[in-house]
């Protein structure tokens, strides 16, 4: 609607009370109901009161804000309220126009406005009966009816202004500590580390909180809509569909958590704690909700204290205990696939001199460089360590045969006699290699272990730089 309308629709309905009252005095006065003062008087107390209480009248009385100067807007409104009360000859019986007021004043200024309803109610009161006991206006009940009439309106006016401006402050609290829980909770949403995400039962994200800017680079409006499972890695479609199965299949009492890989808005991955409840069923709710928080440094340093506590220092290969699950591992999953498991057992020849000869440092960097080359001999999938001093170990997952294992064992003491060299100085070191393999069932992480070793011994007195087979006396191997 146009303002000027809207205005003047707010005119028309201050300006339908006196009216309304006019015209009802006139209808009274056929029957001789109302005092004889002019109808023009009447008129003009009701005019006023109207244009007291125009919306721009009450700002302008009340500095701006109606929760100001309540009083006096209060007063005013009374007084002229009860000016025409008592003009039409029924005084006291007309002041539930009072509590009409309380309820006007009580919604603009709120409860601070019943004290001053209550004490200008009763003072108007007061000021009509000394007036009609002073015999100045007419009046339709006799003085003594009229008194008490005014003493009883008066309690009840102030009882009931009292009992809706306390029943009003309640509400004022309530509101208030609602109000503040809202706006909590918006800053929590709006400047949390962490992204709140709420999605139907398909997995369709339908709200994101604005944390998503900071935390992840998207506009909360570029996740609505789209797949959640979307923007998870595809290494952790699995765990991100095991957590999506626990939470249909659970309530709203139970939480569900994850550590899952998230694509960023500049297609970074980045590790997010999810914390997921089912709220579908809950009516104010009805969504799956979900709090993450970027735990991608968390991670990192976990994963290098776990790389620490697993990998020789010095070489970066993996460490004797790591080795030892691996083949652990390995071993188990040769059962279950029936392939066998080879273990390498190397121990450098010649390396004692070189520390002797040359310094710790030198023999630390001989190390490095033999470590390298048996990376690139072995296999992703095969796993090599050092078991201390100049000890390595390498543990071969399904190889077809011994031949297999012991062309790996022959490539490491090949690479290591030609690479076996310090910043162009040729060093003269060597390798013995000791091989055991396990057939399903065959053997445990120890008994391999020392089958290797004792090869490797073997391989030593045989004239060292070379390779092993280990093969118990008296046994055919079931490979030869």
């Amino acid at each position: 609607m146009h303002p000027l309308l809207a205005r003047g629709a707010r005119i028309a309905r201050n300006g339908m009370e006196p009216l309304v009252v006019l015209t009802l005095v006139v209808v009274l006065r056929q029957f001789d109901l109302t005092g004889d003062v002019p109808l023009w008087i009447l008129a003009l107390v009701l005019g006023f009161g109207a244009f007291c209480q125009q919306p721009e009248i009450q700002l302008w009385l009340s500095g701006g804000n109606l929760h100001r100067r309540a009083g006096l807007r209060i007063s005013l409104h009374i007084v002229n309220t009860t000016i025409t009360m008592y003009l039409l000859g029924w005084g006291p019986l007309l002041a539930i126009a009072h509590l009409h007021i309380l309820t006007v004043h009580l919604r603009q200024s709120g409860s601070r406005a019943w004290k001053p309803a209550a004490a200008a109610s009763a003072g108007a009161l007061l000021a009509g009966q000394v007036v009609v006991g002073l015999g100045l206006l007419p009046t339709n009940l006799s003085v003594a009816q009229s008194h008490g009439l005014a003493l009883l309106v008066a309690i009840g006016t102030v009882t009931t202004a009292r009992t809706l401006g306390k029943f009003v402050a309640q509400n004022e609290r309530a509101e208030a500590s609602v109000r503040h829980n809202e706006e909590r909770f918006r800053a929590l949403v709006r400047d949390g580390s962490e992204v709140i995400t709420m999605g139907d039962a398909d997995g369709n994200i339908t709200w994101v909180s604005p944390a998503a800017k900071p935390v992840m680079g998207y506009l909360p409006e570029e996740l609505r809509g789209k797949v959640l499972s979307g923007l998870f890695h595809p290494e952790d479609d699995i765990a991100a569909m095991e957590l999506f199965t626990r939470l249909l299949a659970s309530d709203s009492t139970v939480e569900h958590s994850a550590e899952l890989r998230v694509r960023h808005a500049d297609g970074s991955w980045h590790w997010h704690e999810i914390i997921a409840r089912n709220m579908l069923a809950h009516p104010a709710v009805q969504a799956i909700v979900s709090h993450q928080r970027d735990i991608t440094e968390r991670r990192a340093v976990q994963d290098r204290i776990a790389y620490a506590a697993s990998h020789d220092g010095l070489t970066g290969l993996a460490n004797g205990p790591t080795l030892n699950r691996d083949l652990e591992r390995a071993l188990a999953q040769g059962t279950r696939y029936q392939h066998p498991v080879a273990v390498l057992f190397c121990d450098l020849d010649g390396f004692k001199a070189v520390n002797d000869t040359y310094g710790h440092d030198v023999g630390d960097r001989l190390l490095q460089t033999i470590s390298g080359v048996i990376k690139r001999v072995t296999r992703d999938t095969d796993t090599a360590g050092r078991l201390g001093g100049d000890e390595f170990g390498v543990v071969l997952t399904r190889v077809r045969n011994a031949e297999e294992a012991l062309s790996v064992a022959q490539r490491i003491v090949e690479g290591i006699s030609t690479n076996a060299s310090v910043a162009g100085l040729k060093l003269d070191v060597g390798c013995s290699i000791g091989v055991a393999l396990a057939y399903p069932g065959g053997s445990d992480v120890k008994s391999l272990m020392r089958h290797a070793d004792a090869a490797m011994y073997r391989s030593k007195r045989q004239g060292r730089n070379g390779c092993q087979l280990y093969v118990e006396e008296e046994v055919t191997a079931p490979w030869s």
